[in-house]
């Protein structure tokens, strides 16, 4: 037992006369962690989530414009990541304040496809995703950055389904006119 206790003791001993040696080493170990995560930039990640309404009622009973689930979901995704939608995106977002050559509109563009997804959650519901981590503005532009291109992403198919439904409501009243017309002959 007196062997346990003495080597315990000429052990503490030893690191007494040298704990500067340690203390030096632990600071050498806490700088170079701590320049490595100032090197790391910033990820800002900004997540929307949309529902889209899929089903017409007139439609289905009508028997007209029925179509298949899996093609409307992969429609809207498309709609969503569409290259002339990303290029609206980056030319109205800080994405574009240095574009100006049509080679740097279309880096732009992929890069820009690359920080977006577009999920299917449900049949009706899709996750926007847009990440963004730009060295050159700082964190709270970047964060504000995320948070605009998913804004802009909803607002862009926001207009285009309203465009697009007013233009089937007018093609379905269309078809109901000419029945009605039909049937009262």
């Amino acid at each position: 037992m007196n062997s346990i206790f003495d080597e315990l003791r000429a052990a503490v001993y030893s690191v007494w006369h040298r704990r500067w040696l340690v203390l030096a080493a632990a600071w050498g170990v806490c700088l170079l962690g701590w320049l490595a995560v100032a090197t790391v930039p910033n990820s800002y990640e900004s997540k929307a989530r949309i529902y889209v309404q899929l089903d017409d009622p007139l439609a289905e009973q009508i028997g007209i414009g029925v179509g298949d689930r899996k093609r409307d979901i992969t429609r809207v995704r498309q709609t969503l990541t569409s290259a002339i939608n990303l290029e609206k995106v980056v030319r109205s977002t800080r994405l574009g304040d240095n574009v100006t050559t049509p080679k740097q509109m279309e880096s732009a563009i992929i890069g820009l496809g690359k920080a977006i997804k577009v999920e299917s959650e449900q049949d009706n519901l899709f996750k926007i995703t847009a990440t963004s981590s730009s060295g050159n503005l700082s964190d709270a532009e970047t964060a504000r950055l995320a948070q605009d291109i998913v804004q802009k992403m909803i607002d862009l198919f926001r207009e285009e389904n309203l465009a697009g439904s007013r233009g089937e409501m007018g093609s379905q009243i269309d078809f109901l006119d000419k029945q009605l017309a039909s049937r009262q002959k």
